[in-house]
């Protein structure tokens, strides 16, 4: 007899989460970030928009010169494009990011009366999601950033590092990182959303790289299904470094001696 379909994705489903449960008790090394310390729903977004494409440590530069250079995200919103691509310059793509980030406080700001955003906090997830979405330079890994972080979401915002090890690992087969976020939202159990973001990321970074992969020292060898890794485990050459690419939002924020804040009305 012919299996249903139905029954083929809920026992694919379960082997996914149960191999995702099973990845983030391996890569717990990974998970040393302090998810108690948010930020505010405008510190998280200012500076993922600020770490796309870049390095962690010029996103984290220009992000800590916001704050020498403006008191108050009130006033960020109110600065010329030409001001505030200057200050954030090392960040690199600096006119683009500006550009972003001054359209995206003003809509806030317009929308919710205050960059204070009272109440934001019960949006659902979805809806949230919408709204950041629609704004011009804003993707969805950098609007579920934002919830994950400033609001405790039990989301797994999806870079190029997740993307890749979630297909090499074989718990989604995906063709990019937006419709793997839709993929894993229905197989992380629940809770371990932001766990596994963080843990993917760095375990991206420094093992299950893009170009020459450390599948010779990989914790998650036995459950990969990459047809590559064997090639790679002989071979056992280092890849590079990583010294470019997405990075973890809360190391970023932590690093920052100081922030402008939204203005009290």
């Amino acid at each position: 007899m012919k299996r249903s379909s139905a029954g083929t994705d809920a026992t694919t489903s379960k082997r996914a989460s149960t191999r995702i449960a099973i990845m983030l008790e391996r890569l717990s090394e990974y998970l040393d970030w302090d998810s108690e310390n948010r930020p505010s729903f405008i510190d998280a977004l200012v500076a993922t928009v600020l770490s796309q494409n870049t390095t962690d440590v010029n996103s984290g530069r220009a992000y800590a010169k916001l704050g020498d250079a403006y008191s108050s995200w009130d006033d960020v919103a109110d600065s010329t494009l030409a001001q505030l691509a200057a200050t954030i310059r090392e960040a690199g793509l600096a006119e683009q990011k500006a550009t972003t980030i001054i359209a995206a406080l003003n809509a806030l700001r317009d929308k919710h009366g205050s960059l204070e955003l009272a109440g934001i906090d019960r949006i659902g997830d979805t809806e949230l999601l919408d709204e950041l979405t629609s704004l011009k330079g804003i993707g969805l890994k950098t609007a579920s950033c934002v919830l994950m972080f400033a609001l405790g979401r039990d989301l797994c915002a999806v870079d190029t590092h997740i993307h890749r090890v979630a297909n090499r690992v074989g718990i989604v087969t995906t063709t990019n990182p937006d419709r793997t976020f839709e993929a894993l939202r229905l197989l992380i159990p629940p809770g371990q959303a932001r766990n596994l973001h963080v843990a993917l990321i760095r375990f991206g970074r420094r093992i299950c790289k893009s170009q020459r992969p450390h599948c010779f020292d990989c914790p998650l060898f036995d459950l990969c299904e990459w047809e590559l890794k064997e090639q790679f485990a002989r071979e056992a050459k280092p890849g590079a470094r990583a010294a470019s690419g997405d990075v973890v939002l809360a190391d970023i924020l932590r690093n920052a001696p100081k922030r402008p804040r939204s203005r009290r009305t």
